[in-house]
């Protein structure tokens, strides 16, 4: 049977451990595991690990291609622009169980930022919300940015410690990640 004849029945396959998955051919990666290689968009995984950051990666992912010098030093400024929430969030996240998973805070987080951004929400803006890349990189800017501070408050709320805002020294966004989640509150 083919794969893709269960989706025009509109069902889906379960495979657990991927034990009944076909091999296919990707221009986007490659896998050798016998040879211990494994490549995104060209570019060694093992490289991309110890000589680029975060958000190196992240442009790749998202645009296809590395960074130049000013593409990643436009994308860190666009994205470190968007650290800071919303006073309504921080009470939303204050209002947990002190037990709360900080995962189910975080997801409940980032859906709630989306309602301080009705213009870019495609039921009340329209299908074509996003047909421009400006509309949608503002968005993926938000996301990057506001998605360590949301994960550090979340961790702390679960510690039982305050929350850290994001620094206003220039660190970089693992740093500034970092920096929200140990530093002792004066």
């Amino acid at each position: 049977i083919n794969g893709t004849d269960f989706g025009k029945l509109d069902l889906r396959v379960f495979d657990p451990g991927f034990m009944n998955t076909a091999v296919c051919e990707s221009r986007i990666c490659y896998i050798d595991g016998d040879a211990g290689i494994l490549r995104y968009r060209g570019y060694n995984i093992e490289e991309l690990a110890e000589k680029s950051n975060f958000l190196e990666v992240s442009y790749l992912l998202i645009k296809g291609e590395l960074p130049s010098a000013s593409q990643l030093d436009d994308w860190n400024r666009r994205v470190m622009k968007h650290t800071f929430l919303h006073e309504n969030l921080t009470d939303l996240l204050k209002n947990f169980r002190y037990n709360a998973h900080p995962m189910g805070m975080v997801i409940s987080a980032l859906a709630a930022t989306s309602t301080f951004y009705p213009e870019f929400n495609p039921a009340l803006s329209g299908p074509n919300v996003y047909a421009s890349w400006g509309s949608r990189n503002k968005q993926i800017y938000r996301i990057l940015g506001k998605l360590p501070t949301i994960a550090a408050w979340a961790y702390r709320h679960r510690i039982g410690r305050a929350y850290n805002t994001p620094s206003s020294q220039p660190l970089t966004y693992t740093e500034n990640f970092l920096y929200m989640l140990e530093r002792l509150s004066e």
